[in-house]
């Protein structure tokens, strides 16, 4: 009877102890992940601030070819992917021009920013950041 409590008290030892260290394995291996998915985030947001400004040289280069608005912008920028919105509330964009619902449509224009970051790895590895805020170009 004392052999057969002593197997159990065993067997339930080593199942604690494998227990144990599959949890430090797994907990080890988290911290490369959270330090990885912190970099990504951490370039996505120098990307988000800097797709602000070039959301504003876009509109400024599509000015200087005639075009009065422009509905999207998409490219890709070692191998991110990123695309700007444009929205304008008091009118609408159709084949570069503007329509105008109101007097002074060209007053305010809506950004939106997003940016997609390791898209061809599993989706559980992406990170995929977002940005609105509006423009306010000088009518003359």
């Amino acid at each position: 009877m004392k052999k057969s409590f002593a197997m159990i008290y065993t067997i339930f030892f080593i199942l604690f102890i494998s227990f144990v260290l599959i949890f430090i394995v797994k907990i080890a291996s988290y911290s490369p992940r959270i330090i990885k998915d912190l970099a990504l985030y951490t370039q996505g947001k120098i990307l988000l601030h800097d797709t602000k400004e070039l959301s504003k040289y876009f509109l400024y280069q599509a000015f200087l070819e005639d075009k009065e608005c422009l509905n999207e912008y998409n490219f890709e920028y070692n191998s991110i992917k990123i695309r700007i919105d444009y929205a304008y509330p008091l009118g609408e964009c159709k084949n570069y021009k503007l329509v105008a619902n109101y007097a002074n449509v060209k007053s305010i224009v809506a950004v939106n920013i997003s940016v997609l970051l390791n898209s061809d790895k599993a989706v559980n590895e992406e990170v995929f950041l977002q940005k609105s805020f509006f423009i306010y170009p000088k009518v003359d």
